[in-house]
């Protein structure tokens, strides 16, 4: 019995069983380099110039959907945090913009922004907010820019030693390395997808509905690719959600009884 539950246990059933014995979803990254704090101080310049240019054009705050989208990352945030040790101890913060040029992002830390346009535009219902959130915490959970940076700093000369400013400063200007590490940063899209459709199935957002959000995401997909694409196509991504939609199903909770008379 134990050597059947192992094997229906492995492969695409391992998130399940690890949910349903009260396991996290995430993995844990391993062998990265620099530390957590490191990256996380590196990248919090680039919240802290986004939020500053919000406030001086006074786009800082939602304005219309404050409750709804504080509601779902509620939601999300407890099923966020028992993933890992990590996202534990992560500043998970909620902050809302109205930029046009915004969608959604989070930073190694925990700060998860979304911009109220984006929503109001592009974000129908509560399923597709909680995909589109719970993405974004994915990626912070999952550790994805350590991980990037870590690939990155193994593609270059070992003897001369870098910072995490000074990897951001090669990947900005040394086109060959950043795309060589497209596959990566591309395969962390995936792996966010995945997780963050799990995250959200789990605080009981309908599994159904958020993909029916990311299938029409895709019909609006273009098929114009830049010469380097951080983001798989969506066709691409689509597919792998849609055999991730059995498991999601199995990780909504159960509704509450009626109450007995």
């Amino acid at each position: 019995m134990i050597r059947m539950l192992r094997t229906l246990c492995a492969g695409p059933l391992a998130v399940f069983c690890a949910m349903a014995a009260g396991g996290p979803l995430a993995y844990e990254p391993v062998a990265l380099g620099w530390t957590a704090g490191e990256v996380e101080r590196a990248g919090a310049d680039q919240l802290v110039a986004m939020v500053d240019r919000a406030a001086d054009s006074g786009r800082l705050g939602c304005q219309r959907q404050c409750r709804r989208i504080q509601g779902v990352f509620d939601r999300l945030l407890p099923i966020a945090r028992v993933q890992s040790a990590h996202a534990a101890a992560l500043r998970w913060t909620l902050i809302v913009v109205t930029l046009p040029d915004v969608e959604a992002m989070a930073t190694p830390d925990g700060h998860v922004l979304v911009s109220e346009a984006f929503v109001d535009e592009r974000v129908p219902h509560d399923e597709a907010l909680a995909f589109v959130l719970a993405h974004e915490m994915a990626h912070a959970i999952l550790e994805h820019e350590r991980q990037t940076l870590t690939f990155a700093r193994m593609l270059l000369p070992r003897q001369v030693k870098r910072t995490v400013e000074d990897m951001y400063v090669e990947i900005d200007h040394n086109f060959a390395l950043l795309k060589a590490i497209e596959p990566s940063m591309q395969q962390g899209e995936y792996e966010a997808d995945e997780l963050g459709f799990q995250l959200a199935s789990a605080a009981g957002f309908d599994p159904a509905r958020q993909l029916a959000f990311m299938e029409w995401q895709s019909a609006l997909d273009t098929g114009s690719r830049p010469l380097v694409s951080t983001h798989p196509p969506s066709a691409a991504r689509l597919d792998r959600l849609r055999r991730q939609l059995p498991l999601a199903m199995r990780l909504v909770p159960p509704a509450p009884s009626p109450p007995t008379l």
